[in-house]
């Protein structure tokens, strides 16, 4: 593909079919006379739908599942909507023109559909990315500018590549970038070895044609002196990228090699003598000699992903890199100290957008590895990642954490999913935007896709433990428990501390019956969380389910006095009170948990363990409010 069919790609903001235009940046119908055709934002949705999927037979579960994610919906309602489309559409005579009925099967749109070219397009001064069916007092997103409208479009983006069939152009490419090591006899410096690497793996990974590992894969490397060669073999790559850097005073000496994994050759070396200030030049060479290697036709758009560094400030970059180190140690206190020094990163350049992404991030991971009030935190999170997008449209994580907030806080299952596959086709080595998709999936109870996206995590990550733990979960649940406890103990073995492992573990044992060894399982949990709600209500419920109501009591009597210092999370207060039977307390621990947006209430749905509320008109209702299908799973949760 040349630079000027790439380039393309990635300025279709508006589909043309018969007489219409569908402009996917502001989200309006458009005539053959530029006239706005009034669609109701579901309707919209419908629409695009169909022109993402020109000429395919679509059946109406599909349909509905697609329009409907998560709600019981009647055959009538999509028949309604089909109506309201022909006649938009002029499209309700004799002939159709766009949408066909193939008789006891769907739907079919048969319009042809064609890109706008981008010169056609006036430019929008401001973009309102509209929810539909939302709560009062869910906000709005606004994104302010042409550029930043990547969220809003992300649908159509994803539609037009998808329908032109654009993917990666070496999809059996794969790369590893190892944290540089310290020059012979000088001190080491992780945070500058891990961060160099840190990001080369961020500007590579921008760049599509090869799949880069992330730094989690990697960090493992840091203070382990390994052949390369050996290390590629373990990530699975075909290619491997070594290096060294050291420090003094205002210079900064690096030397980075490519080495061809199946010879063992070197394809590329290099060496830098710079002064702080200049490093990222030395990153963006590194970068760029890469890619001639790998990627030897790169478009302008991949030009560009290697050319981004986020900022040109070295104390703003060196804040950063300390930041993204405390964020890889998964702890409740890390996450704290990597919000301080990304704030701090933030005060030394406000235009910084990988520090705002980091930002997002690492409140948003804070939810789960602490007793942290969500209502209190998402609109930080919101905020960061939406200005992390404003500054740079094209850096995926900014994107993926706005999919978490559409997820986790705004219980906008289309719009977090979108957002996702957005974040997916910036960077499809985004392991993040592949948990994010895949928790939509779960969500949605489309099991199938959840653990197809979860392997596609592992497979950028081999050796992550949350990908090889949730991948079990979704396995255990699909029926293959034996393959699922694999994968789990796999990240056990990894790491016998994972507590969340531990937790799956339990979950599933208790499923299957081995009640003894899933209460021990679910009490390390509970040890190694430091006492976290995720870990404390699963194994109160499991106590109480198994007879044992005193110590299930105490387990709740402990979350209630945390409680009374602090934010627990009120769901699963209302699961101990499930186990117990306790359906009246659980309920309205429930009804806050709503209020509170709790972060465990996306698993409502999937979760069997609230199989005796289920047939309470108030647990129907919140299902109602958060857009789910209230009705009984037909597999045992595992999460």
């Amino acid at each position: 593909m040349n630079s000027s069919e790439d380039s393309a790609q990635w300025t279709v903001t508006r589909l043309a079919f018969g007489d219409f235009e569908l402009d996917l940046l502001r989200r309006q119908l458009l005539d053959a006379n530029g006239a706005v055709v009034d669609l109701p934002p579901r309707h919209f949705d419908a629409l695009t739908y169909f022109v993402e999927h020109p000429g395919e037979l679509l059946d109406k579960d599909r349909l509905l599942q697609a329009l409907w994610p998560g709600q019981v919906v009647e055959e009538n309602s999509l028949n309604k909507l089909v109506s309201a489309l022909r006649k938009a559409l002029a499209d309700d005579g004799e002939g159709r023109r766009y949408l066909l009925t193939v008789p006891r099967r769907g739907f079919r749109f048969v319009g042809d559909v064609r890109p706008v070219p981008a010169a056609e397009i006036p430019l929008a001064p401001a973009i309102d990315l509209p929810r539909s069916d939302l709560p009062a007092w869910h906000r709005r997103t606004w994104l302010a500018g042409g550029t930043a409208a990547a969220v809003a479009v992300g649908a159509g983006l994803w539609a037009w590549r998808s329908l032109t069939k654009v993917g990666p152009a070496e999809a059996g490419t794969t790369l590893a970038v190892l944290p540089f090591k310290p020059l012979a006899g000088a001190a080491r410096d992780e945070v500058l070895e891990l961060g160099m690497a840190d990001s080369l793996i961020t500007r590579l990974s921008a760049a599509r044609g090869v799949i880069v590992r992330p730094v989690g894969a990697v960090s493992r490397y840091l203070r382990r002196e390994v052949d390369p060669i050996r290390a590629a073999q373990e990530l699975g790559v075909t290619w491997v990228l070594e290096g060294t850097v050291q420090q003094q005073g205002e210079r900064v000496r690096v030397t980075a090699r490519l080495l061809d994994v199946s010879s063992g050759s070197a394809a590329w070396s290099g060496s830098f003598d710079e002064t702080v200030t200049h490093v990222f030049d030395a990153q963006e060479a590194i970068s760029r000699r890469v890619a001639e290697v790998l990627m030897p036709r790169l478009g302008e758009r991949d030009q560009g992903a290697l050319s981004a560094n986020g900022t040109r400030n070295a104390e703003a970059y060196r804040l950063y890199l300390e930041a993204r180190y405390h964020s890889l140690l998964f702890t409740a206190d890390a996450y704290r100290r990597a919000v301080a020094l990304y704030e701090q990163a933030i005060a030394a350049d406000p235009r910084y957008a990988y520090a705002y992404a980091g930002l997002a991030d690492a409140y948003r991971r804070a939810l789960f590895t602490s007793n942290t009030a969500p209502r209190e935190t998402f609109e930080k999170i919101r905020t960061a990642a939406q200005r992390a997008v404003d500054l740079d449209p094209r850096y995926s994580d900014g994107l993926a954490n706005l999919g978490w907030v559409a997820y986790l806080f705004d219980w906008d299952w289309p719009v977090a999913e979108r957002t996702m596959r957005l974040a997916l086709e910036l960077n499809p080595s985004s392991v993040d935007a592949h948990y994010g998709i895949a928790h939509v999936f779960l969500t949605a109870g489309r099991y199938a896709e959840a653990l197809s996206s979860f392997s596609r995590a592992r497979g950028v990550e081999p050796h992550s433990l949350i990908a090889n733990t949730f991948e079990g979960g979704i396995l255990a649940m699909s029926g293959r428990v034996e393959e699922g406890l694999a994968r789990i103990r796999l990240a056990l073995q990894i790491n016998p501390g994972f507590w969340i492992a531990h937790l799956f573990l339990g979950n599933v044992l208790f499923n299957i019956g081995q009640t003894d060894t899933a209460l021990v399982s679910l009490r390390q949990a509970v040890q190694l969380s430091g006492d976290s709600a995720w870990a404390s209500g699963p194994y109160g419920y499991a106590l109480a389910q198994a007879g044992q109501i005193g110590p299930a009591r105490e387990v709740l009597r402990g979350m209630q006095a945390r409680g009374r210092n602090g934010y627990i999370s009120l769901a699963m207060l209302a699961l101990v009170h499930t186990g117990l039977d306790e359906s009246e307390a659980a309920l309205a621990a429930l009804e806050q948990a709503y209020e509170a947006r709790d972060i465990r209430l996306p698993f409502l749905r999937i979760d069997h363990r609230w199989e005796a509320l289920r047939g309470h008109a108030r647990f129907a209702a919140l299902a109602g409010r958060l857009r789910l299908d209230p009705a009984q799973p037909t597999t045992k949760s595992t999460f």
